[in-house]
C-alpha cells in the first residue's frame, strides 16, 4: 500500500512539474513573440521606422528642389545665350556659356546625390537591401540616361563652329551654329522639371507611398499624374498645354531662325509670337497653313508636336465627357422629373376641348383626326411613363441594396474596432509580461 501511495505521489509530483513547465513555456514564447515578429517582418519588408522614413524623404525633396533650381537656371541661360549666339555677340555670350557649363556640372553632382538619397529612402522603407549600392540596383540606367541628357548643352569651345545645310525654298545655303543645335535638344531637360514639380505634390508624399504599398500599387510619377487628372483635370491640362506650347515654340524658333540670315523678310517663324501661333494650330490639329516650317529640324519638331497634340486633344475630350456624366443621384432626379413631365403630357393628351353649338362636317372630321392623334400620343406617353417608372423602381432597389451593404459595412467596422481594442489590451498585457520576464 505504501508503495502504491508513493508511486501515486511520484506521479502527481511529475504531473505538477509538467504543468508548471507547460505554464512557463507560453511565457517564454510570449516574451520572444514581439522580437520574432519584428525580425521576420523586417525581413519581409513589412515594418519601417516612420521617423527615419520621413527624414529621408524630406532630404530627398530638398535635393529634388535643388535639382529643379539648377536645371531652370541652365535653361534660362541657354535661352538668353541663343539670341547672343545668333547675333554672334562675343563677350556676354562666352560668359553665359561658362555659366551654363558650371551650373550643369553642379547639376550632375546633385543628380547623383539625388539618386543616392532616393535609394536611402527606399532602404528606410525596407524596399531594397541595406547593403545594395547604386550600381547594384535598377537605378543606374535612368541615372545614366539623365546624366547624358544633362550633358547636351552649348559649350564655350564649340562657339562659332557652323553646320551648313541647303534649303529648297530659298535655293541657297544657310547654317546653324553647333551650339544652336545643342540648345534645341537641351529643351528635353524640361521633362525633369515636370518630374520635380510632381514630386512636390501631395500625391508623392511618404504617406502616399505607404497607402500604395497597402493596396499593392506603385506610387510612381505616373500615379501622381493620374491622381492630378482625377482631382483637378482642367488645371493639370491647362498647365501641361501651356508649357508644351512655350517649349516647342522656342524649338521651332531655333530651327527656323537661320533662314533669316539669307532673307529676313521671308521668314515668319523667326519671331517667337509667330512660332507660338504655329504650335497652337499644330497641337490642336487645326493647321491653317499661314505658318509652316521649311527646315528639317523644324519639321521634326512639328512632328513631335502633332503626336503630342493627338494625346492632348484625346485627354481633353475624355475629361469633358467624364465631367458631363451624371452621378447616381442626378440620374435618379432626372428620372423623377421625366416621370412628372410625361404625366403632364398624358393629362394634356387625354383632355378634350368642349365646344358649344353644332359642328360642320369639316370640323367633325378635324375633331376625329385630333382625337386619334391625341390617343396615339397618350399611348406613347403612357408607355414611356411605365418605362421610366420601372427604371425608377430599379434605381430605388439598387439604392436600398447599397444602403444595406453600407449598414453591414459599418457593422463590420465596429466589430473590427472592438477586436482592435481587445488586441491592444492583450498586447499591453504581453508587454508587461515580457518586461517582467526580461527583468
Amino acid at each position: 500500500m505504501k508503495g502504491r501511495i508513493d508511486s501515486q505521489g511520484g506521479k502527481n509530483s511529475k504531473r505538477q512539474l509538467e504543468m508548471e513547465r507547460l505554464v512557463q513555456k507560453p511565457e517564454i514564447g510570449l516574451a520572444t513573440l514581439g522580437q520574432m515578429f519584428k525580425t521576420y517582418s523586417q525581413q519581409l519588408g513589412g515594418l519601417e521606422d516612420g521617423k527615419i522614413t520621413k527624414l529621408q524623404f524630406r532630404k530627398f525633396l530638398i535635393i529634388e528642389q535643388i535639382c529643379f533650381i539648377f536645371n531652370s537656371i541652365g535653361l534660362v541661360l541657354s535661352v538668353l545665350q541663343y539670341d547672343l549666339e545668333f547675333e554672334e555677340e562675343n563677350k556676354i555670350s562666352i560668359w553665359l556659356l561658362w555659366m551654363i557649363l558650371i551650373s550643369t556640372i553642379i547639376l550632375l553632382c546633385i543628380t547623383v546625390l539625388r539618386y543616392e538619397q532616393h535609394m536611402n529612402w527606399l532602404k528606410s522603407r525596407n524596399m531594397i537591401n541595406h547593403k545594395d549600392r547604386l550600381w547594384q540596383t535598377d537605378q543606374w540606367q535612368p541615372l545614366l540616361i539623365e546624366l547624358t541628357i544633362y550633358l547636351i548643352i552649348p559649350y564655350p569651345f564649340l562657339r562659332g563652329i557652323r553646320v551648313y545645310f541647303s534649303t529648297y525654298f530659298q535655293e541657297t545655303q544657310s547654317y546653324y551654329h553647333i551650339n544652336e543645335i545643342l540648345e534645341l535638344f537641351m529643351l528635353s531637360r524640361t521633362v525633369f522639371l515636370f518630374r520635380s514639380l510632381l514630386a512636390q505634390t501631395f500625391w508623392y508624399s511618404n504617406r502616399t507611398q505607404r497607402v500604395c504599398n497597402l493596396y499593392a500599387c506603385e506610387g510612381n510619377y505616373m500615379f501622381v499624374a493620374k491622381s492630378l487628372m482625377r482631382t483637378s483635370p482642367y488645371t493639370a491640362q491647362f498647365i501641361a498645354l501651356t508649357s508644351l506650347i512655350c517649349i516647342f515654340a522656342q524649338g521651332v524658333r531655333i530651327s527656323e531662325n537661320p533662314l533669316t540670315r539669307n532673307d529676313p523678310n521671308n521668314n515668319n517663324l523667326g519671331k517667337y509670337d509667330n512660332a507660338v501661333w504655329n504650335i497652337i494650330i499644330s497641337i490642336t490639329t487645326v493647321g491653317y497653313g499661314d505658318f509652316y516650317t521649311r527646315t528639317d529640324l523644324g519639321r521634326f519638331v512639328i512632328f513631335i508636336v502633332c503626336v503630342l497634340g493627338i494625346f492632348v486633344i484625346s485627354i481633353m475630350v475624355v475629361t469633358l465627357i467624364t465631367s458631363l456624366e451624371t452621378s447616381t443621384l442626378e440620374s435618379h432626379a432626372i428620372t423623377v422629373l421625366e416621370r412628372i413631365q410625361l404625366r403632364e403630357l398624358m393629362a394634356k393628351s387625354a383632355s378634350m376641348q368642349n365646344r358649344k353649338g353644332n359642328l360642320t362636317k369639316f370640323q367633325f372630321k378635324q375633331l376625329i383626326l385630333n382625337l386619334r392623334y391625341n390617343l396615339n400620343e397618350f399611348k406613347i406617353n403612357r408607355r414611356q411613363y411605365r418605362n421610366k417608372q420601372d427604371v425608377g423602381n430599379m434605381n430605388e432597389e439598387i439604392t436600398n441594396q447599397f444602403s444595406l451593404l453600407r449598414s453591414d459595412f459599418t457593422g463590420a467596422i465596429e466589430k473590427q474596432k472592438s477586436i482592435f481594442i481587445q488586441n491592444a489590451d492583450i498586447m499591453n498585457k504581453l508587454g508587461l509580461e515580457t518586461k517582467q520576464f526580461q527583468l
